[in-house]
């Protein structure tokens, strides 16, 4: 792992050091969080002791050691090097060793046994014996207890549910809306919320990692809870394993096929429709065509014809006029998967008077190039058939308002008591640029007063105390930002206080480095340097003594750097 992300330490500094820099220089952020537990390697020098052990007692203990050591292997690295690996796996798919670790906890209940056999060779007090094989017995899980408790313990804390619940309080409240996601963390929380705490049964949601199989795609075909089911209208076979897994695009027969409407006008309408580029036409004549010749796209941008009166009565905001067309660019793609097909057949069944979302932690290369037509109204992007780069509508305020201020909850998360993991503490920032948004867009269009609420609001549900503004990530600038234009500079000030002294200590991390290592975190560095120079300026527009200082700091720590021959490019 990184320096700071998915790596461990012992608790042995000068080991430590050797590998991870000075631990001395430690930013807070890391040096404080409970997560930073320390082991001094005693389960590993137990079980080492315990394996060493059972293949040195005799010959029935070299047997056993192979029994041992195959269930090792076999339940861990076999595992992975049969399914062969990529490197960058969704955390770092650690359960793949779960039963590696279960054997390797039979050799530390063994070197508990080779420890009582070791001090049986001295004539010592019985009760002595005893003592200290109970100590060896329990020091090393009191010592792992006693470190991870704290990481451990989810009292108090509910963000799992109540995060879940913001994702469905961001649709739209009537006509049974579509909301997409695609990961485990905006899908199984709003699962649970559905099932256990019946909440917004009337939402569908649709996890677009599931939707390239069948036996999915029945379900969706299925009501469930109080949603119908989803506006998918194609026949079984259509869409079984094996069956439109992919549709190749093929832009090339464009012109040939608008040759055709010129020249045999009647025939190429009755065979491809009246405009062969309007999605249902193309689904209809071209996907799902019984010819499987024409089992292709034959354009790269295709067209949605919209009905206007739909869109007045759908619920989303409203322009001056509704556009005649949606235009979907599907330049720079070979293919759509069956994913993807089966969304655009939602987009063109639901006739707006479905709404359709996407969550915000749906990754781009999801969004089928519609993401120019998307409005947010909370935690989730209302898919519409307005271009918003022209509009310059991206944001419904008013939904977003009501949404953040009177509808989410925080599970908890201003106790400063609770530990947020990474995963956890990830989904609070998401949370906190929402609030950031919303506000830029309030001040933009000059209701400052509002967005004066929206900042205090953030700041009490999540605040720094639990939700660091150490770093950019969240949005810390833009809300000092924001602070200073509802009239707040001291605000401003706290933040930016905080991101620069952060910067500066990692920086300073950093610095102290091995020449290996630092090159290894020329990215971070860059990163935190241009944190310092956002801090410095956020200090300068409120007037702040320490502006011109903070900005030679990071100056300073530049130079430092590229006189260690690290080249960095901060923003």
């Amino acid at each position: 792992g990184e320096a700071e992300h998915g790596n461990w330490i012992s608790g042995i500094s000068f080991l430590d050091n050797l590998r991870l820099g000075d631990q001395s220089k430690l930013p807070d952020e890391l040096k404080t969080n409970k997560g930073c537990n320390k082991f001094y390697f005693l389960p590993l020098l137990l079980g080492l002791i315990g394996l060493f052990w059972q293949v040195y007692r005799d010959k029935n203990g070299l047997r056993q050691f192979w029994v041992v050591f195959f269930l090792f292997f076999m339940t861990g690295i076999a595992i992975v090097l049969y399914l062969n690996q990529t490197p960058t796996q969704p955390r770092e798919r650690d359960y793949a060793y779960a039963g590696s670790f279960y054997a390797f906890a039979i050799w530390i209940g063994l070197g508990v046994a080779a420890i009582t056999e070791f001090l049986r060779r001295f004539k010592t007090n019985e009760t002595l014996k005893a003592a200290l094989v109970a100590a060896a017995c329990l020091l090393v899980p009191i010592q792992m207890g006693s470190q991870t408790w704290d990481d451990h313990d989810r009292s108090g804390r509910y963000t799992c549910r109540d995060f879940g619940q913001n994702y469905l309080y961001s649709v739209q409240e009537k006509n049974n809306p579509i909301i997409f996601t695609n990961g485990d963390n905006d899908t199984y929380p709003l699962w649970y919320n559905q099932e256990t705490e019946g909440v917004r049964t009337d939402v569908r949601v649709c996890n677009l990692s599931y939707l390239q199989t069948d036996w999915y795609i029945d379900q969706l075909r299925r009501p469930a809870y109080d949603a119908p089911a989803a506006p998918i209208k194609w026949n079984r076979y259509e869409y079984m394993t094996g069956q439109n897994e992919a549709i190749a695009i093929r832009p090339e027969m464009k012109r040939q096929l608008q040759e055709l409407y010129v020249k045999e006008p009647e025939e190429a309408r009755k065979a491809f429709g009246d405009d062969p580029f309007e999605l249902k036409n193309i689904l209809k004549h071209w996907v799902r065509s019984a010819n499987s010749e024409f089992h292709f796209i034959p354009t790269d941008s295709i067209v949605l014809k919209i009905d206007k009166e739909a869109v007045k009565r759908s619920g989303m905001v409203l322009n001056d006029s509704v556009p005649d067309y949606l235009h979907i660019n599907l330049r720079g793609r070979n293919a759509l998967y069956k994913k993807d097909l089966m969304m655009l057949e939602m987009l063109a069944e639901c006739n707006w008077e479905r709404p359709l979302y996407f969550a915000v932690t749906v990754g781009r290369d999801n969004y089928l190039s519609l993401q120019d037509n998307f409005v947010q109204e909370g935690l989730a992007f209302r898919i519409t058939p307005y271009n918003a780069t022209r509009t310059g509508n991206y944001i419904d305020a008013d939904k977003m308002y009501d949404n953040l201020m009177n509808k989410f909850k925080f599970g908890g998360i201003n106790n400063p008591n609770i530990y947020l993991d990474e995963t956890v503490f990830r989904m609070c920032l998401t949370h906190r640029r929402m609030f950031s948004i919303l506000a830029q867009t309030l001040i933009a269009r000059g209701d400052k007063e509002r967005a004066l609420k929206v900042l205090q609001k953030v700041d009490k549900e999540i605040p720094g105390t639990t939700v660091t503004y150490a770093d950019n990530l969240g949005g810390t600038t833009e809300l000092a930002n924001s602070w200073i234009a509802c009239g707040k500079a001291a605000k401003a000030q706290e933040l930016a206080g905080i991101l620069a002294r952060s910067a500066s200590q990692y920086l300073n991390w950093y610095i102290n480095y091995s020449p290996i290592g630092i090159n290894y975190n020329g990215q971070e560095c860059a990163m935190h340097i241009s944190d310092l120079i956002e801090a410095a300026r956020i200090l300068e527009k409120t007037k702040a003594k320490n502006a011109r200082q903070v900005m030679e700091t990071a100056a300073n720590y530049y130079s430092q750097l590229q006189a260690r021959g690290i080249n960095i490019s901060p923003n």
